[in-house]
């Protein structure tokens, strides 16, 4: 399987003023609760001396450490949008340099695959497409080479909705119109991914007759092939679909939820969104559970994990990091001016959900099991 792979930038402090991560004896407590740490012993004061302890400890490894952050995709991809967007401010709370990698191929396969098989000690992360990487164990696609429910979920910083786009040549200006059409239409798909998990999924389960045109490794060979007209239809994540959004060389027909931020929105400016597109079908109760669980299953991505076994204390630190980063006001402002949505989930959260999809995710397989 062939990647590139580019070191893209660096990210760390001063030297003279490295910045302290500051955690409370009871933030550090409750986030160790969280990922599943009992290593306590109560002190004469009532304190819980060894988790301060551990804490304190797993702080202070980070400082002066190099931490790798890996983004499976090329520079410019959603995955490399939010590593390169966080990777500053976790800098800073960790006192630590952060290395932005790029490890493209497979979709997102090839770098969650590196990121995985790293030594557990809290300093190799990469994004994951939590969702897409679940749609592919469900199809039982080669080539993942790790556990999504043992990853070491740090949190989800954000995620932003996918949008099925058209060509204006195609004369098609709105999803109801495809319902409708006898010719199958040609979409250009990445197989692999939530993108290629929601053309299966929404075409099949609305009956829309189509043709998937394959070869692309990439969400920018995915563009270029649009463009060059091997497909008039796309199904990928909204940011990096913007410049094409926005210059006129795409419509948006459809987006599985509604963008937060004002930007976001007029780039989809008419599009329904899934769900009101499957309150308005008249689906068989397979099909709308296979559509419901996609929406789901697309909600999983652009989450930031470490190799399985990453210790509880350390893991508890990235944790409170990642929260403090995405609250503050400059990673605020600065994802409002890219178009990258925040919307913080913790890591702790995303382990149960994704222990519960790997067990649950059925409902998609008759749609995704094809060619």
């Amino acid at each position: 399987m062939k990647f590139r792979r580019s070191i893209v930038r660096k990210y760390k402090l001063p030297r003279k003023k490295p910045a302290a991560l500051g955690l409370t004896v009871a933030s550090a407590g409750m986030l160790l609760a969280a990922c599943g740490s009992s290593s306590s012993t109560t002190g004469s004061n009532g304190g819980t001396t060894a988790t301060t302890s551990a804490s304190a400890a797993a702080a202070a490894f980070f400082k002066g450490k190099t931490i790798t952050l890996i983004a499976p995709d090329n520079p410019g991809g959603g995955y490399d949008q939010y590593a390169r967007l966080i990777a500053p401010g976790l800098a800073a709370a960790l006192g630590a340099t952060i290395n932005v990698e790029n490890v493209n191929g497979g979709g997102t396969v090839v770098g969650t695959n590196q990121m995985a098989a790293a030594s557990p000690d809290g300093l190799t992360l990469g994004m994951v497409n939590t969702g897409g990487d679940l749609a592919s164990l469900v199809e039982k696609k080669p080539g993942q080479n790790f556990d999504l429910s043992k990853l070491s979920y740090v949190g989800q910083p954000g995620t932003s909705p996918s949008v099925f786009l058209t060509s204006p040549k195609s004369g098609v200006t709105s999803f109801s119109q495809l319902l409708t059409i006898k010719t199958p239409i040609k979409v250009v798909d990445v197989r692999n991914g939530t993108g290629d998990m929601f053309n299966r999924v929404v075409l099949g389960a609305f009956n829309i007759p189509h043709t998937f045109i394959t070869g692309f490794t990439s969400t920018s060979t995915l563009k270029q092939g649009f463009l060059a007209g091997d497909g008039q239809y796309l199904f990928e994540n909204l940011p990096p679909m913007r410049s094409m959004l926005d210059g006129g060389q795409a419509k948006a027909l459809l987006v599985t939820f509604q963008p937060t931020l004002a930007n976001l929105q007029a780039s989809v400016k008419g599009a329904v969104t899934l769900s009101d597109a499957l309150s308005s079908a008249k689906l068989s109760a397979d099909q709308s559970a296979a559509v419901k669980e996609a929406l789901a299953l697309g909600a999983l991505t652009y989450d930031l994990a470490g190799p399985p076994g990453i210790p509880a204390a350390r893991l508890a630190v990235l944790r409170d990091a990642l929260a403090k980063v995405v609250a503050e006001s400059s990673t605020i402002a600065q994802a409002t001016k890219e178009g990258v949505p925040l919307n913080f989930v913790p890591g702790a959260t995303i382990q149960s959900q994704v222990v519960a999809a790997v067990k649950n995710s059925s409902a998609i397989s008759p749609y995704v099991n094809g060619s």
